[in-house]
């Protein structure tokens, strides 16, 4: 009730509103103004109110309270000025296109059923269970969790629920008034149908409005808009044709599941987005284009009574009816143009209530970014063609300023939070591979093929006035194929969705011209027929994939899960869980710090950043660092479950840790959430850690960093004399050295092309006196190291093209396997060549991107790793080729980081296989033994380079950026 309530009175004082700035085509366009306008002034008011009183528990309640006064008093205050002017009765433009409205009434009808069914059939709740179509699966996952979030939750200031911590950057104010009228008392699946099947109808009406206004013809209007659900691809002939038969044809369309394929090869290609599926997905789409259109007909009034040279037609709408005069129906309104020279005077009291217009739509342009922030985009680009093309420019610089004062901030807020943007503004081409104008303008024939006819034939036949509107209209295509607005490219449809509503006027103006023909009258309307016929089929083709849909339920209503969350934790707390994109969490209104990803990626956050820290949180060993970045992230609650203890992302799950210093308050003991435990996190840490000693970096912990202990790609390993552990930190271009614990001791190097410097280190390796050798991958050299790291030497020849691995044979000489010029190069400890062998190829001593090479210390033979051929060679220590052998592992990788290592107590071989993250052990004539592990929970995550230190093999997980330890012995304890 109370949401009735609200929504009558939104309406009722959009009416108000409209009222005083407005004249109107016709009652259905003063209806369509008043709910448009009252709905987005409403929500702006909510919110901001909302805002306002984010300090207390309940912002919606307060908010919903001022709303009721203020809207109340402004009403009053208006209907009592009214009375005493008169002259701001509702005034409409006159004269009116010929006909009664009676069939816009009917026509208006038929599109709130057919808006009803289109919403209700894909989005619907029923015994406590939200019924969700899989045509709109995806967009209605941070959809329900952002309506969800307002309505049960706390978020104020606004967040994303799947990226909590960072400002919003996705237009979210209509979610925010359907959660509102939840909060009011509809269910959601009422409060977002209703508004998305009543804007959708109010966007036709202004269609219809707009038609009629341009062109002076109820039958333009009713037309255009019915082309709305009917988008002319030549789609549906390239169907009707690979069809066996009509009778074949038939039975596969009543059984379509999928929408008609556009035939370019990009990304969602079958997402049918020249149908209705974009607006049962983005239901504040047809709302935005509804206000688009609002002000798109002032200014045509506004033109239109500008360009007139009859002063009776001048009169502002404050001054009450104009003189009906007649006009043929087709022919546009205004069709002349005053002379030269002469100038149209109108009073001072019209000048500034034409000012006030402009103004006040200015105000309602600023408004939609937060609610629709390509249509303020599309907006934008129609409006700076208009001011050139029209009169009027004065106040149309009046309506821009307006707009920007309000808009900018807007912008600028949805901006922020992102991460670095990796693509430039400007972009030939939309989603056309190779563009070229040929090609957008093939894209176009085949998108809107079955209209383009009849808007040609408009274009030909109607005044000079409507073409400059179409022409400011197609600045939408030129915005659509010059420009990208965010990462997700095909999100520039909406520009091509908005042209279209708008070009549908133009294509009925050509169809009605047709039917009227008097040249050929029959010829014409067979035509008109035809034409028409063809692109109603088309579009009724992709209703029925809509029809076919599949319904998903969720418990909602009743869920268990969803009161507990509801009634335990806090609504300004983040949760820690898997990368969910439905589920109880979501539907109690609450955030994830890091939820379904593809939604944060689209709206341009720093997904990899988000991600990475959310794996250190449910991997690391340190309880006082994983507090410290719970705490830093503002994060309440942290979930387990089955998807996360079995995650192929959390290689080590850390559960543990949680269970032992967090308290656990929820647990899933029937298995209904899979298995979900959930540990609340306390304001004060807890008590045990002022018993556990201060814990320094570890390289079994690692992480991806540049800190002490942490790594960005690691890619080599090896162990001194000692036991003390040195990793090629390769992409921060230094080594660091580690305990044998695995605790830090210090960093050797640093980044750059110097002498003494890495740019890449590769492969490590230590003679018998304790030197160190790297293989600089970027610098194409070899450094020689002194056990305390200062620079002994560093050679370049003879010409190390990426030299990739590095190993010390018994007699002290040197191994350099030279990945680039795909030979193995020896040397002596002085840097002086002693051998060269192999070349790139298949063949036997032949190689192509080999990786890894080991000398047996007991027979001095050398084994490569040759990944690419799936096989290990093995050399004599001048490079005689002995055998091979093949390791099938090997054979699906697309990550070169195989490595090889000899264990000479065992008489194995260990080889990396990192498509099945595991260590194959060999004998060293190339019996397969076994594959080697880490105990559970630790898991291998991309291993590459390994090296020995008694009975532990170090292994080097370059995915993940840290060490990982296999015990020989059988156990892999630290």
């Amino acid at each position: 009730m109370f949401a009735l309530i609200y929504l009558a009175l939104a309406t009722y004082l959009g009416d108000l509103l409209c009222r005083r700035f407005y004249r109107f085509v016709s009652t259905s366009h003063r209806c369509a103004a008043a709910v448009l306008v009252g709905l987005l002034v409403s929500s702006w008011f909510t919110y901001l109110a909302a805002l306002a009183f984010a300090h207390t528990a309940k912002p919606l309640l307060w908010a919903d309270l001022s709303f009721f006064a203020a809207a109340v008093g402004v009403i009053f205050l208006l209907i009592r000025r009214s009375r005493r002017r008169v002259e701001r009765r509702p005034v409409f433009i006159e004269p009116r296109a010929p006909g009664s409205e009676t069939w816009d009434w009917l026509m208006l009808a038929m599109y709130f059923a057919l808006a009803c069914w289109l919403m209700f059939t894909t989005f619907g709740y029923k015994d406590g269970k939200l019924l969700i179509s899989d045509l709109v699966w995806t967009d209605f996952g941070p959809h329900t969790a952002l309506i969800r979030s307002f309505s049960v939750g706390h978020n104020f200031p606004t967040e994303y629920p799947f990226f909590s911590g960072a400002p919003i950057r996705y237009h979210f104010l209509f979610f925010f008034q359907t959660a509102n009228l939840e909060f009011l008392g509809l269910n959601i699946a009422w409060s977002l149908n209703i508004l998305s099947a009543v804007t959708m109808v109010c966007m036709l009406a202004l269609v219809m409005s707009l038609g009629q206004l341009l062109f002076n013809s109820r039958t333009v209007g009713r037309i255009g808009s019915a082309l709305f659900f009917f988008h002319g691809s030549l789609a549906s002939i390239s169907f009707l044709r690979s069809q066996p038969s009509l009778t074949q044809a038939f039975r596969n369309v009543l059984h379509l599941r999928e929408f008609l394929r556009s035939g370019y090869p990009y990304r969602g290609e079958g997402w049918g987005i020249w149908t209705q599926s974009v607006y049962i997905n983005q239901r504040h789409l047809a709302s935005a284009i509804g206000i688009f259109l609002i002000v798109l007909i002032f200014l045509i009034d506004r033109y239109q009574q500008r360009t007139t040279p009859d002063k009776a037609k001048l009169a502002a709408p404050i001054d009450g009816d104009v003189a009906r005069t007649e006009v043929p129906e087709g022919a546009p309104l205004i069709k002349t143009e005053p002379p030269k020279g002469r100038k149209v005077t109108t009073s001072a009291k019209d000048a500034i209530f034409s000012g006030k217009s402009f103004i006040f739509t200015g105000l309602l342009l600023g408004a939609l970014p937060y609610w629709n922030a390509l249509v303020f985009t599309a907006a934008f680009a129609v409006l700076l063609f208009l001011l050139l093309l029209f009169p009027q420019r004065k106040y149309m610089m009046m309506l821009a300023f307006a707009a920007a004062v309000v808009a900018l901030p807007q912008v600028w807020y949805l901006s922020s939070g992102g991460g670095p943007r990796n693509y430039s503004l400007f972009q030939w081409g939309y989603t056309i591979e190779h563009p070229t104008v040929a090609k957008v303008v093939e894209y176009l024939g085949y998108t809107f093929g079955l209209k383009w006819p009849v808007i040609i034939l408009a274009l030909l036949v109607v005044s000079w006035f409507q073409r400059r509107f179409f022409i400011a209209i197609c600045s939408l295509l030129l915005v659509a194929f010059s420009f990208r607005f965010s990462v997700e490219t095909p999100a520039n449809h909406k520009f091509l969705n908005i042209w279209v509503i708008l070009a549908n006027l133009f294509a009925a103006y050509g169809v009605c011209w047709l039917w009227k023909l008097k040249t050929a009258p029959i010829l014409g309307r067979v035509v008109a027929t035809a034409l028409t016929a063809s692109i109603v089929a088309g579009g009724a083709i992709d209703l029925f994939p809509i029809y076919n849909r599949h319904l998903a339920e969720f418990d909602y209503g009743n869920d268990p899960l969803v009161k507990w969350v509801l009634s335990e934790t806090r609504a300004d707390k983040a949760f820690l869980t898997d990368r969910l994109m439905y589920h109880p969490i979501l539907f109690a209104g609450r955030k994830l710090f890091c939820g379904y990803t593809l939604f944060a990626w689209g709206a341009g956050y720093d997904i990899a950043k988000r991600e990475l820290t959310q794996r250190e949180l449910f991997e690391s060993r340190d309880p006082r660092k994983v507090y410290r970045s719970l705490k830093e992230n503002n994060i309440g609650y942290v979930a387990f479950d089955n998807g996360i203890r079995h995650s192929q992302v959390i290689k080590r799950p850390n559960e543990q840790v949680y269970a032992q210093y967090f308290t656990k308050v929820f647990e899933d003991k029937q298995g209904r959430y899979n298995s979900l435990t959930i540990y609340k996190i306390p304001d004060a840490a807890p008590r045990q850690f002022s018993s556990l000693p201060e814990v320094t970096a570890s390289m079994f912990e690692g992480g991806k960093g540049t800190g002490n202990g942490q790594f960005d790609g690691p890619l080599g390993i090896a162990v001194d004399r000692a036991g003390n552990v040195l990793v090629a930190d390769s992409r921060n271009g230094r080594i660091e050295k580690f305990a044998p614990s695995g605790m830090f001791i210090t960093s050797i190097g640093v980044k750059g092309t110097g002498y003494g410097q890495f740019k890449e280190p590769n492969g490590i390796a230590i003679d018998r006196d304790g030197n160190i050798y790297v293989a600089d991958a970027g610098n194409h050299r070899v450094q020689k190291l002194a056990p305390d790291g200062t620079v002994i030497a560093q050679w370049s020849d003879p010409g190390f093209y990426a030299p990739r691995d590095i190993a010390v044979g018994p007699d002290n000489s040197i191994y350099v396997l030279d990945q680039g010029h795909s030979r193995i190069v020896k040397m002596d400890p002085n840097g002086n060549v002693l051998a060269v062998w192999g070349s790139e190829g298949a063949g036997d001593g032949q190689f192509a991107n080999h990786t890894s090479l080991a000398v047996d210390p007991k027979t001095n033979r050398v084994y490569v790793a040759d990944p690419l051929h799936k096989r290990i060679q093995v050399f004599d220590s001048n490079g005689k080729f002995l055998w091979k052998w093949i390791v099938p592992e090997w054979q699906n990788n697309i990550w070169p980081l195989e490595h090889v290592v000899i264990d000479p107590k065992r008489d194995r071989l260990y080889a990396s296989a990192v498509a099945a993250d595991s260590v194959l052990s060999f004998d060293l004539n190339g019996t397969r033994m076994e594959a080697l592990r880490p105990m559970p929970p630790d898991k291998l995550d991309g291993p590459s380079a390994m090296a020995l230190w008694r009975d532990k093999l170090y292994v080097v997980c370059t995915l993940s950026d840290r060490v990982s330890q296999i015990n020989l012995g059988g156990s892999s304890k630290r």
